[in-house]
């Protein structure tokens, strides 16, 4: 797996590319997200669009992940899942309770710019 993360209007956004597998990815995606709430910056889009195979424990660093941001004030979103994933977060009932879906990157940062921004620490 590799990864950029770029900052957006409303949002930082995180590309995974190749395969995320959470119990290889742990150590570098943990420090990500703990950093983008410390630093004020806790809205995410993680971009899965080049992402061809995602495992359990990948899942649950997002899910942890979205927990620090959304502590700190942000959310996480998802955008341009490929139909095989998406179904990993349908079956596991996280898309809508837990995940928004968008269809691209564009969507899901503008969907963060209707809401207030996070107080800054």
């Amino acid at each position: 797996m590799s990864h950029t993360l770029n900052a957006r209007y409303h949002a930082n956004v995180l590309s995974i590319h190749g395969k995320f597998l959470g119990s290889l990815e742990r150590d570098t995606m943990q420090p990500l997200f703990a950093e983008l709430a410390e630093g004020g910056r806790p809205r995410l889009v993680v971009d899965l669009s080049k992402t061809d195979f995602m495992d359990s424990t990948g899942i649950g660093l997002l899910v942890n992940g979205a927990k620090t941001l959304r502590a700190a004030g942000g959310d996480v979103r998802l955008a341009g899942m490929q139909d095989r994933i998406k179904n990993l977060f349908v079956v596991t009932r996280l898309l809508g309770p837990v995940f928004e879906d968008y269809a691209d990157v564009e969507a899901a940062v503008q969907s963060f710019s209707g809401e207030a921004e996070a107080p800054q620490v």
